[in-house]
């Protein structure tokens, strides 16, 4: 009796042990899943959106918002890329390499490279648009003018801006223009591109058309440069009538037409240059 009293009891103690080992293992695992689960889990806010718990996370940002958070927005490459876009969105440039030549023209005006066609509009009336070189042999590069039908109602005939040139003149050729008296208006002089250019206003009419205009000389690289610009209108209609033609102003115009100027570059041509680094 008393040994199968010990057996019972030694039976009832393995049992005990077992289940106090089970519970204790599971204890265990809970405890270690509850901690990793803790840690593995985003820590959130008092407002309850997720917390940024790493630098790398912090870097995690898309092209765009690099440029505007991580870029200084005023650096001097994104304003020079931006200004070059600003001015490829509103105009066209003209370069020539062989007289070192460049100026930008609005978009929407007919840029014309070389010498002008017969059917040109010119200055109606009173002619083609025109060189003043005091000796033959320049050579019209480029000449802008508008588009038709861009002063409907007024009387407008045309407006340019050319440049030319006038390659082995001489300083004091280049000085001259083949201005008549009649059309020589007041001396002028422009500051471009950091050269000096001096010249003359000019004004004729005939047959109810009228021209104002200004032209412009320097010497420089051997040649003799030449910058035009002008309006030239029709004359008015009649008050009277219904059918009136608003008038342009012309000084407006040429004001206007002035601002080319501050596009205009001039470098030694091509062949010079090459020269020089040689």
């Amino acid at each position: 009796m008393a040994s199968q009293q010990l057996e019972r009891e030694a039976l009832r103690e393995v049992s005990l042990n077992s289940a106090f080992v089970a519970l204790t293992g599971a204890a265990l695992l809970y405890t270690v899943s509850w901690i990793m689960g803790c840690s593995s889990s985003p820590a959130h806010t008092a407002g309850g959106g997720k917390k940024l718990t790493s630098s790398r996370e912090l870097l995690k940002l898309s092209p765009e918002d690099a440029d505007d958070k991580l870029v200084p927005t005023l650096s001097g490459r994104k304003l020079t890329v931006e200004k070059m876009a600003q001015r490829a969105a509103t105009s066209r440039e003209y370069s020539n390499e062989e007289y070192g030549v460049a100026f930008d023209a609005p978009k929407g005006y007919l840029l014309k490279e070389g010498e002008l066609p017969e059917m040109d509009r010119g200055l109606g009336y009173l002619g083609p648009i025109p060189m003043h070189f005091a000796e033959p042999g320049g050579v019209r590069l480029a000449t802008v003018e508008p588009p038709q039908g861009l002063y409907l109602g007024t009387n407008f005939v045309n407006e340019f801006f050319t440049v030319s040139a006038h390659y082995g003149s001489s300083d004091a050729l280049c000085a001259q223009f083949n201005i008549s008296e009649d059309s020589l208006g007041a001396p002028v002089t422009r500051s471009i591109d950091g050269i000096e250019f001096h010249g003359f206003a000019e004004h004729f009419a005939a047959s109810m058309h009228q021209y104002s205009g200004i032209y412009l000389h320097t010497f420089t690289n051997d040649t003799c440069y030449e910058i035009g610009y002008g309006v030239a209108t029709a004359g008015a209609g009649s008050p009277n009538s219904s059918s009136a033609l608003k008038n342009i102003n012309q000084e407006n115009l040429l004001r206007k037409l002035e601002k080319f100027l501050d596009s205009v570059r001039i470098d030694p041509p091509a062949f010079e240059r090459s020269t020089s680094r040689d």
